[in-house]
């Protein structure tokens, strides 16, 4: 089915079908491939890695089509692969591969997460984000999401005063406003790019809920406040499109006058 004797192939496919919205299609790929890998029994390291990419594109594909039960499933069928491919590592002396990076662990439990959201386990869901945020403290989104998550299963925000102090300090640390590619993003050092105009939305609902604190709602409101201000002032030309390149570039002192020779 689908040319499935070469998986990077498949995958390919159906990744760039899940990027064009065909998300019926990839996810019939994505679980076939994931069946027919798991089939292999002796399988390489280089297998292995290409079975984890798959599950990885399958859970997010299943979290976007809202089938949380088997988006959870597939995220603990990758937590199981990841401990298994790290045994082959260490037997092989072969080295990491980069799938283990911070940005696609810390993916894998937002993924797993939001999976809880949908199944209504509040508990199980802070616990996913919690450890998504200690490996991304910068990822704004994650905070973000955690207070959703309170809102959308509990129905208030009481008792969040934790959640809300990592949120206000992702934004003191996720860096200044970028424009890249004509899109306002934040991209802290290390970390995927995420939408700042799409995040600045979601504070403003969350500041909005008729249960948060007057003092959170206030400090949110006055970050909001400060983002506006550095995207109103790259838009007018008043500030770098990227402040702290341009600040990096001016500290630099030419040691060698090319120009004269």
């Amino acid at each position: 089915m689908f040319g499935m004797s070469d998986p990077e192939q498949v995958i390919t496919q159906f990744e760039r079908y899940a990027d064009e919205g065909r998300l019926e299609i990839a996810e019939v790929m994505s679980t076939e491939l994931v069946q027919r890998m798991l089939e292999e029994k002796s399988r390489s390291v280089q297998t292995q890695e290409l079975l984890i990419r798959t599950i990885r594109s399958n859970a997010s594909i299943l979290l976007r089509r809202n089938k949380f039960s088997l988006c959870k499933n597939s995220c603990l069928l990758l937590r199981k692969q990841r401990k298994l491919i790290k045994k082959m590592i260490k037997k092989s002396n072969q080295k990491k591969p980069q799938f283990f990076d911070i940005n696609a662990l810390a993916n894998d439990y937002v993924i797993l997460g939001c999976a809880e959201i949908g199944l209504k386990h509040y508990f199980r869901a802070k616990k996913s984000l919690k450890i998504a945020n200690k490996l991304r403290p910068a990822d704004v989104e994650t905070c973000i999401i955690i207070l959703e998550a309170k809102i959308s299963i509990k129905g208030t925000l009481n008792n969040s005063n934790s959640d809300h102090k990592k949120l206000i300090k992702a934004l003191d640390n996720c860096g200044p406003v970028i424009l890249d590619d004509g899109k306002f993003v934040f991209q802290p050092k290390g970390y995927l790019k995420k939408q700042v105009n799409q995040l600045v939305l979601r504070i403003e609902n969350i500041c909005n809920h008729n249960s948060i604190e007057n003092n959170f709602k206030n400090e949110l409101k006055k970050k909001i406040g400060i983002i506006n201000n550095q995207i109103m002032e790259i838009t007018e030309g008043k500030r770098a499109a990227n402040a702290e390149l341009a600040e990096a570039m001016d500290k630099l002192d030419a040691k060698t006058d090319y120009y004269s020779y």
